[in-house]
């Protein structure tokens, strides 16, 4: 290196011509460097796939003896855990396969599973997952309670709740039902985030699946987030909570633009005709998406007469809203 430095530095050479030689010694060096690390990456990850391989090979022979075997030795257990879950990877790997049996499995097959996990003491990687600073870890440590229907610290569960990240909060959601037996939705009380429109869907598909009874959503229709509000609104049309109409006409008026379509559309599902009487005293001052929503909710429920008290209001060079008439006109003349 010294010996380059002498003959560039010390030779009668243009001081740019100097500077294009060191600039390309150092680039050729840098592209040395990342050609090294590329092997070193290849390498790493050839080797880490084998290891992979090996323990998924001798994981599945594990599971099935331990599931079919009617001679399987208890102390199997103890010597693949002391032997075998020395690694991140190889700890990994085993809590992964366990929650797809799990998945699988039903009945007796599902306990013995269930029996394992705690027997590998595999819980203990998870209640650590939980306490990560690492969100996908929490997410991670999350699902597999979940799955596994395993009970947390309640202050870390709400604490988790509200996590900063949405993937961490959704998990939690989906953890509060599962693992509830009478009450899917009482964490809703403890909720300080925003319901994103994803979390929505999640918890919906949730509660459809729910085997007990689904909660009464009028409960929360004074919470002091929207988003929330939103979907409880959503969630009454969803399972035709009828006598929860009049909770929900209050909304029609509401100053928040969301809120008032979130009702106007529970309305139409429930077919809710009062509704429309009370959304044609403001429709002229409504915004345009307010006044399709109206449009629709009339062409659903409502008659031709209630769409012609519109028409002198629909005047001037909105011409978004006319075309929008006349398809709901053009419904009632068909």
């Amino acid at each position: 290196m010294e010996q380059i430095y002498e003959n560039i530095y010390h030779n009668d050479w243009e001081w740019i011509v100097k500077l294009n030689i060191l600039v390309s010694f150092i680039l050729l060096l840098l592209s040395l460097l990342l050609i090294l690390f590329i092997l070193y990456l290849r390498i790493f990850k050839n080797h880490r796939n084998l290891k992979k391989a090996e323990h998924y090979s001798r994981l599945t022979d594990f599971i099935n003896n331990y599931l079919f075997d009617p001679d399987f030795d208890e102390a199997e257990i103890e010597n693949f855990k002391n032997n075998f879950l020395k690694t991140s990877l190889q700890k990994k790997i085993t809590t992964k396969e366990i929650l797809i049996c799990n998945q699988n499995f039903k009945g007796e097959a599902n306990d013995s599973i269930k029996k394992l996990f705690f027997s590998l003491d595999l819980d203990n990687i998870v209640f650590k997952d939980l306490k990560s600073l690492k969100w996908h870890r929490r997410t991670r440590g999350l699902y597999t309670v979940s799955s596994m229907g395993i009970k947390i610290q309640e202050s870390l569960a709400v604490k988790l709740l509200n996590d900063k990240r949405s993937e961490v909060r959704l998990q939690a959601l989906l953890y509060f039902i599962k693992l509830s037996q009478k009450y899917p939705l009482n964490f809703l009380y403890r909720l300080e985030e925003s319901l994103t429109i994803w979390q929505q869907v999640y918890l919906e598909d949730a509660l459809k699946k729910y085997q007990e009874q689904v909660p009464d959503f009028s409960k929360w229709l004074t919470h002091k987030q929207p988003s929330v509000v939103i979907f409880c609104i959503k969630q009454i049309a969803v399972f035709n909570q009828y006598e929860n109409i009049d909770q929900v006409m209050p909304f029609l008026e509401s100053p928040e633009e969301e809120l008032k379509r979130a009702a106007i559309r529970c309305m139409r599902k429930i077919g809710h005709e009062e509704a429309i009487d009370i959304l044609l005293t403001n429709f002229a001052t409504e915004s345009n998406e307010i006044k399709k929503e109206i449009l629709k909710l009339i062409t659903q429920i409502g008659d031709f007469n209630q769409l012609q008290t519109l028409s002198g209001l629909l005047t001037g060079k909105d011409e978004e809203m006319k075309i929008e008439y006349l398809k709901a006109e053009e419904h009632f003349l068909k």
